[in-house]
This record gives C-alpha cells, structure tokens and sequence, in this order.
C-alpha cells in the first residue's frame, strides 16, 4: 500500500449532524476527541501549475503549528470516498516546505518548478475542526466535524462537513465504519473538496 495514499469519506453537514456524529463517535469504545482551529491558505502559480496535477498546494495552521502540503491526482467515488497523494512537513513558509516537501516523498520536479515560480493565493478556508480518533481492533481512524467559512475573490460561504479518513490498519474495517455512520445518519456524500468549493464561489 502506497504509504502516502490518503483515504477519505467525506458528506455534506449542518450543525445537528455535526452534534449527532461526535455522539455516535463519542458512544464508542476507545474513542479521544481534540480541537484544532484551522487556518488554511491555498496557492498555485499563475499558470496553473497544480491545477494541471488536479492538486492542491497548502499552507495551514493548525493551533500553533504551521503546516506545507501538497496533494495530487484526486479520485471519487459514488459513496462518497476520497483517495489522493498527500505530502506535508512543519513549515512557516511555502519556500520552506516546497525544500522540504520531496525528502517527505513529494514530486522533486514539481516542488522546483513551483520554487522557481511566483505563487498566488487563490483561495482560504478557515474552521474549527473536532477531530475523534477512533479505534477498532487494529484500525485507526480520524472523524473530522468542519464548521467555518469558504473565502476566494471576496467572496465567502459557510462550511459545514463531516470527514472520516483511514489512519492505519484494516481497510475493509474503515469502510464498514464509513457505512455505519452514513446509514445511521442518512449522510449525503460532498464531491467536491474544500479547495474546490471555494474557487466556485
């Protein structure tokens, strides 16, 4: 398994969905609970250079860290499961990162091209997130509650989604996982990813 594959459902939410996830997560056996306030920046260069990779290059906080990421070459599927390449390093700068990026596995040649070239803020998110790591037997895996805003052009829109993605372990589990928490929910699956949503806007 490609270590930097990650996997993810994501579903559209409103604030009682939200409230009815973290009881769901929270009535489960091994199951811990955080805050992280989310502040994230996304850029490309003026040609579009991540955006020919159908990928996303980031720069977010997350509480007091500062964290560069890089994703690629997204794919769905009907139920709602997301899977991408994700590469990501402490960083306070996109230079910073983009150096440190391929020593974590990301495309050398991508990250110098986007060095070389001027980067442009294209868009912003900001959230709280809850996140619940959840545990079954040997598989780990992260429920997300997002709530914020969508910013790009002066434009703005309110965030709302519930994430489950694989940490480690059984994938057969983290499916079944995904489909028990759907069901009980009768969650409707989010397409689009939040880069995606705010250049709509």
């Amino acid at each position: 398994m490609n270590e930097h594959i990650e996997k993810e459902y994501k579903w559209r939410a409103n604030e009682w969905l939200l409230g009815q996830a973290l009881l769901w997560a929270s009535s489960r056996i091994g199951s811990q609970s955080r805050t992280i306030h989310m502040q994230s920046r996304y850029y490309d260069t003026p040609d579009g250079l991540f955006a020919r990779y159908q990928g996303a290059l980031r720069l977010r906080r997350e509480n007091d860290r500062s964290v560069c990421c890089i994703k690629l070459r997204n794919e769905n599927t009907a139920a709602g499961m997301r899977a991408h390449e994700e590469y990501e390093c402490e960083a306070k700068t996109l230079q910073d990162g983009l150096r440190l990026l391929p020593a974590q596995g990301a495309p050398r040649d991508l990250c110098e091209q986007a060095l070389a070239a001027p980067l442009e803020l294209t868009c912003a998110v900001e959230f709280r997130r809850c996140a619940v790591l959840l545990q079954e037997g040997d598989t780990v895996c992260e429920l997300a509650l997002d709530e914020g805003t969508l910013r790009h052009g002066g434009r703005t829109a309110p965030l709302c989604e519930i994430e489950l993605e694989h940490v480690a372990g059984d994938e057969g589990v983290f499916h079944a996982l995904a489909a028990e928490l759907a069901d009980h929910l009768s969650l409707v699956p989010e397409p689009e990813s939040k880069l995606a949503r705010a250049l709509q806007l």
